[in-house]
């Protein structure tokens, strides 16, 4: 009876502060339609680039808008090292493991006939693509992210998919990571330390005290999963998130800035500037 007392508790704890966060980061500086749209053309626009300047007026573009959004060093920091780990150390390994393989055996299913110029250009592209979702995510309201989400599957609705029930088991989720990431990771160190032995960040290489780890956050998360299930429960989809097409000053300057972007881009590209 107790325990039954304390998970109630504390689920509703978990509603409390989720949809404070929630409140508290809901802000309308840019439609986010508007602002996808206008990602999205960012992302895939480099890739009909040919002349270099293009990629000059495009790079100091995203460093103004970058100014204008605030967004921390700290942000652009973890960015760029979460690009390096997932998309340009594993693209340069398989590069140099080809090299390899076909330094050896010489078959020609190894050969890579691009030069250096267009591999950087390849993985400059992929680069802008990371980045700019960067800037969206960064600055868009989850709340945002998902009400689009859901008015982009309304299709699915009509055919009798349960959309608004998974897009709130997602945004419950979110809003508990968002609420207690600090504290997962003060308690992951914290078990690191006392589990794996050292201090101050010097750990001893235990296997067994790894696996241990990892049980315990196995564990933790079955903990979670109760107590999200009994957060969407005991909340409706709307007080979740929800979007509306609203158009601001902001948005008018986005746009015609864009525009003009696109202007300069075209004329490079057509030669009318040389």
């Amino acid at each position: 009876m107790d325990k039954n007392v304390t998970d109630i508790d504390m689920t509703s704890n978990l509603s409390e502060n989720s949809l404070n966060t929630l409140k508290e980061n809901e802000f309308w500086e840019m439609d986010g339609f508007i602002k996808f749209i206008l990602a999205a053309v960012l992302a895939t626009i480099p890739f009909f680039f040919e002349e270099q300047m293009s990629f000059i007026i495009i790079s100091i573009y995203l460093l103004i808008v970058t100014f204008v959004l605030r967004i921390k060093l700290r942000t652009l920091l973890i960015s760029a090292a979460s690009y390096c780990v997932i998309v340009l150390i594993p693209y340069l390994f398989g590069l140099l493991i080809n090299g390899l393989i076909y330094s050896v055996t010489n078959n020609e299913l190894f050969a890579y006939s691009q030069s250096s110029y267009e591999i950087f250009l390849r993985l400059f592209r992929l680069f802008l693509i990371w980045y700019v979702s960067i800037l969206y995510f960064h600055t868009t309201p989850m709340k945002t992210v998902i009400g689009l989400l859901d008015k982009l599957l309304f299709p699915l609705k009509l055919i009798g998919v349960p959309v608004k029930d998974y897009l709130k088991v997602v945004m419950c989720i979110v809003l508990d990571l968002k609420g207690t990431g600090v504290e997962m990771k003060n308690k992951f160190l914290e078990s690191a330390r006392s589990t794996i032995g050292g201090t101050k960040g010097k750990f001893r290489i235990n296997i067994k005290g790894i696996s241990q780890i990892i049980v315990s956050l196995i564990v933790n998360s079955f903990e979670k999963i109760d107590k999200i299930q009994s957060f969407v429960e005991a909340v409706n989809a709307d007080d979740l998130y929800g979007y509306k097409f609203k158009v601001s000053k902001k948005d008018v300057f986005a746009v015609s800035s864009f525009v003009l972007f696109i202007l300069v881009v075209i004329i490079i590209e057509k030669g009318y500037w040389l």
